[in-house]
């Protein structure tokens, strides 16, 4: 009797990838996380660790923002764009795994994030997210070298949709996938965790008299162009998206009170009068320097010669007196050039000496 392929007679029973990997797996337990999120690197001293402080604090179970997301319904990246996708609620509470990765996201975010004032836009997340999700601890690499962080992934989707950061995805040219390739932090990233607009302002001025204090002005510069090169070269630009560039500038202006800008341009302005009213009196008073200096250098240069030439003027007033006949004076050189030849060129004091002295006239 031929026996018959069950598969055929009830297809919807047909072994499945999953169904197969649970075949495999029979006897052991599922690996529901590869790795358990732990933030991974160091933390700066200074705004750096403060806000790392306040973010690993904070209870995502009384987010409200959160709990209105999470009512309504997550959407994918992979959905957005979808016009007939319908996010599905969810329960209220996030699992404690969602939680403790979104913890440690946003403290490696904040241990890596420009809080330089003077950058374009301020703080942009200053490494790939490939090694933010190293810093974090949820990145896996498998075998065959494929590398693979999907819940820093879907929790920096979640942070992006509760508008926590503002993420420029491209065409990533190793892959050919579209991933985050730049990352800013808003001003709801900050204020969600119970940190003041005043705080903010005030730690961005003591990074930045920190920074003028031991130098590091021109470092943190080029440190912002090198990395403004390396977008460069990977090919990301957002000159042609107005919109994000707008949001940006919107949160630098945020950042940046009114009131200080409008002190800054006082100030700036006050400087700005004193330098030219300096720079006017500089160039009326510039011959009247120039002279003066002219002056001194030729009454130094007289003193000089007067001091260093004293024999000499001595024998040139007594040569020319009328106290001595011309062929004396002329005999009386002749002799001493014979006795000592060359005294003349190389010590001329010493010569007229002598013969101011063979004269009688010392």
């Amino acid at each position: 009797m031929n026996s018959v392929n069950p598969n055929l007679l009830f297809p919807e029973s047909r072994k499945t990838r999953r169904g197969e990997s649970n075949a495999l797996r029979r006897g052991k337990p599922k690996i529901h996380r590869r790795n358990t999120p732990m933030l991974c690197c160091a933390v700066p001293r200074g705004m750096s660790s403060k806000v790392v402080a306040r973010v690993k604090n904070h209870d995502w179970r009384r987010n409200e923002e959160l709990i209105a997301l999470r009512r309504v319904g997550l959407r994918p990246y992979k959905k957005r764009n979808d016009p007939h996708f319908v996010p599905k609620p969810m329960r209220i509470h996030a699992r404690s795994e969602i939680r403790e990765t979104l913890t440690v996201l946003s403290m490696a975010m904040a241990a890596n994030c420009d809080y330089n004032p003077d950058s374009d836009y301020n703080f942009e997340i200053m490494l790939p997210f490939e090694q933010i999700a190293a810093a974090t601890g949820t990145l896996h690499v498998y075998e065959n070298g494929r590398k693979a962080y999907d819940s820093a992934l879907e929790a920096l989707s979640v942070m992006e949709q509760l508008g926590y950061v503002i993420v420029n995805r491209d065409k990533d040219t190793d892959t050919g996938q579209n991933k985050p390739l730049r990352i800013w932090l808003t001003d709801k990233f900050f204020t969600s965790r119970g940190i003041l607009v005043e705080e903010i302002r005030q730690w961005l001025g003591q990074f930045k008299a920190w920074a003028v204090k031991n130098g590091l002005t021109e470092s943190l510069r080029r440190k912002y162009e090198h990395h403004l090169l390396r977008i460069e070269r990977i090919g990301i630009s957002i000159k042609d998206k107005h919109s994000l560039r707008n949001r940006l500038k919107q949160i630098k202006r945020w950042v940046v009170s009114p009131d200080l800008m409008a002190e800054k341009q006082a100030k700036v302005s006050l400087l700005e009068g004193e330098l030219e009213n300096l720079r006017r009196k500089n160039d009326q008073r510039l011959d009247d320097i120039l002279d003066d200096t002219d002056n001194n250098l030729r009454s130094l240069a007289r003193a000089k010669t007067k001091r260093q030439n004293g024999h000499y003027r001595a024998f040139v007033a007594w040569s020319t007196s009328a106290a001595v006949m011309p062929h004396q004076v002329t005999t009386l050189e002749q002799t001493l050039s014979q006795e000592q030849p060359g005294l003349r060129h190389s010590d001329p004091e010493t010569y007229y000496r002598l013969l101011l002295e063979r004269a009688g006239a010392l």
